[in-house]
């Protein structure tokens, strides 16, 4: 909600376990990526098409291996976010006094 400070840690665990859900389906990515070209590459029946295959592996391999680890480092960081937020509400809890908690007498005027 807009106008809002602070976070919900139960929220971020839930954006944790999703993140980290997505970083478990890419986990071996990047060695699925090396075998499909690879096979490919295997069946090819012309040169300049394996030749074209191992270039591709060459160029977007490294950029599979890229997104596999942001994906791995967002579910770390998410959980990471919401466990500050949680420990953060826990040390903010045992300084939270009401004016009833402080003994203030306080005078309110109709």
């Amino acid at each position: 909600m807009s106008g809002e400070s602070g976070g919900n840690p139960i929220e971020g665990y839930e954006g944790a376990q999703l993140a980290e859900a997505l970083a478990e389906s890419m986990a071996g990515l990047a060695d699925m990526f090396d075998l499909i070209m690879e096979d490919a590459e295997t069946v090819a029946q012309r040169d300049e098409v394996s030749s074209a295959l191992r270039a591709y592996k060459e160029e977007y391999g490294p950029a599979i291996v890229e997104v596999q680890e942001h994906g791995l480092q967002l579910a770390e960081n998410i959980q990471a976010g919401a466990s500050e937020i949680a420990r953060n509400d826990q040390e903010a809890a045992g300084d939270y006094q009401t004016p009833w908690d402080l003994g203030v007498n306080l005078q309110v005027n109709f």
